[in-house]
Order: structure tokens, then C-alpha cells, then sequence
């Protein structure tokens, strides 16, 4: 007899504890997020609203009787605002490394909104969920977009268009999505075929400097001089080209490398042209000077043709 009443006495204390475990879990779900201060609150009003929808459900449900699947959606309830409100502080303090990923971030939370809701505040609190994340995308990607609409660099344009067509994708703007695709594909497209022509020029120009070997200037032939001259004129006109191409997308540092090489043809360009054209001045001084000797001996020549003729016709008179 005292045994079963031990065991009975035994059951009602396990119970007791059960509940009152139970009501300390639901307490403290309950005032965790009572607690949350969420300074993503400040600029999207939906985290204040998921908050308020599931402590109405809370509140207005017995704790004694409130189900095992409220509690639990309370709780993921909690977790997803928590990692939220990390998202948009990492968005809101970070460099541009960390507002892009926190538009995968913000991607991959869809997955820890609550399933299954059952009463019409987890609905609600659901279907802000959502909003919430197309609405922090929707400005990530609107950010990136007026980003790249600001950039005069084309290859992070790209990147920022890039960057903002995947988020207007991911928050359902399917039109914008398309439509900056399309643009972007374009601009890329371009870019890629002026980068490819400035590269192979690039490549062109360094193969015709690499053909001339000049170690004294002094000490070259003059036919290798002016066949320096016309490779040195040959590959300064691609590096211009080239240089122009890089400047249209603001490629400053390929820019500059290109300008560099023409810098180095430009030092060295005046003295073999110096040399050359004293040596074409000279041969042409000498040819003139030929043509000059031929010309005043032709006429010479001439003259005495004529005088002979003159005579003979003078001395067939008499």
C-alpha cells in the first residue's frame, strides 16, 4: 500500500515538473521575443510586425494548452529575426563585399522562415516573412543598380549590374530582372570584344619591340636603324590604339602600361630618326646634287647641239 502510494505520489511529482518545465520553456519564448530590440526594426517595419503577430498568438492562448507547434513556431520565429537583423547590420555597416553577400544571405533565410503555419498569425507573420526578404533584396539590388549606373569603370559596371539582376530575380521583379539582364549582356558583350582587340594589340606591338635588339645606337647600321624606325613607328601606333580602347572603360592601369611603352619608344625614337634623316638628307643633297651636274651638262649640251647647227646652217647659206 505505501509503495502504490509512493508511485502515485512519484507521478504527480514528475508531472508537476513537467509543466512547470513546460511553462518556464513557453515563458521564455515568450519574453525572448518580447525582449527583441531589433534595429532592423527602425528601417523595415515587417520585423516589428512578425514580432507583434506571434506574441498575439502567444498571449491569447492559455499557456497550460498552448500546443507543441505554436511553441516551436515561436521559437524559429525568434531565430529567423535574430539572423535577420545580423544580415542588415553586416548590409548596413559593411563594404561592398558584404552588402553582395548579403543578398545570398538574405536568399538562403527563406529557408528558415516557419513552415506549415496553422492560425491566422502565423499566416501573417509568414506572409511578412517573406515580405520582408523580397523587400531587403529589392533594396540591395536597387542599391547595386544605381551603383553600376554611377560607375564609369565598365568591368564594375558589369559586376554591379551583375550583382543586382540576381536580387531583383530573387525577390520576384522578374521584368527589371530581364530587362537589365539584356542591357548588361550587352554591355559585357562589348567589352569582352574591345578588351580581346586591346589585348591582341597589346601582344602585337610587344613582338615587334621584342624584334628589335638595340643595345647601342651608336653602334647600329643605318638599314638597321630605319628598320627600327618603322617597327619602333608600327608598334607605338598599336600601344596608341590599344591605350584609347582601355580608356574608353577606364581600365587606368592598362591605360598606363600602354602609355609606359610608348614613353620608352618616344625616348629613344628622336635620336634614330636624328640619325636617319641626316643620312637621307645626305643621300638626297648627293642626288640633287647629280641631277644639278646632269641637268647643267645637258644643257650644255644643247646649247652646243644648237650652235653646230647654226653653223651648218650658215655655212650652207654661203
Amino acid at each position: 500500500m505505501n509503495v502504490k502510494i509512493f508511485l502515485l505520489l512519484l507521478v504527480c511529482f514528475g508531472y508537476c515538473m513537467i509543466n512547470i518545465s513546460n511553462v518556464s520553456a513557453e515563458g521564455d519564448t515568450l519574453n525572448d521575443l518580447r525582449n527583441l530590440n531589433l534595429e532592423a526594426g527602425v528601417t523595415y517595419p515587417e520585423v516589428d510586425d512578425i514580432k507583434q503577430d506571434v506574441l498575439i498568438m502567444l498571449y491569447t492562448t492559455e499557456r497550460k494548452n498552448l500546443p507543441q507547434d505554436m511553441e516551436i513556431f515561436a521559437s524559429e520565429t525568434k531565430i529567423f529575426l535574430v539572423k535577420f537583423n545580423e544580415i542588415y547590420l553586416a548590409y548596413k555597416r559593411g563594404d561592398l563585399n558584404a552588402k553582395e553577400q548579403a543578398i545570398r544571405d538574405c536568399a538562403n533565410l527563406r529557408a528558415m522562415i516557419p513552415k506549415n503555419p496553422k492560425y491566422i498569425e502565423e499566416i501573417d507573420a509568414v506572409e511578412s516573412a517573406n515580405n520582408l526578404i523580397n523587400k531587403f533584396i529589392y533594396d540591395d539590388a536597387l542599391f547595386f543598380e544605381n551603383l553600376g549606373n554611377n560607375e564609369n569603370v565598365t568591368k564594375k559596371k558589369i559586376s554591379y549590374y551583375k550583382n543586382a539582376t540576381y536580387a531583383y530575380s530573387l525577390c520576384g521583379e522578374v521584368v527589371l530582372s530581364t530587362s537589365l539582364k539584356v542591357s548588361t549582356d550587352e554591355t559585357e558583350k562589348r567589352y569582352n570584344k574591345d578588351m580581346t582587340k586591346a589585348n591582341e594589340l597589346v601582344k602585337n606591338g610587344l613582338s615587334e619591340l621584342n624584334l628589335i635588339n638595340i643595345t647601342n645606337v651608336a653602334d647600329m647600321s643605318m638599314s638597321e636603324k630605319i628598320d627600327a624606325i618603322v617597327k619602333f613607328g608600327s608598334a607605338e601606333k598599336k600601344f596608341s590604339d590599344a591605350s584609347a580602347i582601355y580608356k574608353s572603360h577606364n581600365e587606368d592601369e592598362l591605360t598606363n602600361e600602354c602609355k609606359e611603352k610608348t614613353d620608352e619608344i618616344d625616348k629613344i625614337m628622336p635620336i634614330l630618326q636624328h640619325d636617319a634623316f641626316g643620312f637621307l638628307f645626305l643621300i638626297s643633297l648627293a642626288f640633287f646634287l647629280v641631277v644639278t651636274y646632269l641637268f647643267l651638262r645637258i644643257t650644255e649640251w644643247k646649247k652646243a647641239m644648237y650652235d653646230v647647227s647654226l653653223g651648218d646652217e650658215i655655212l650652207g647659206k654661203v
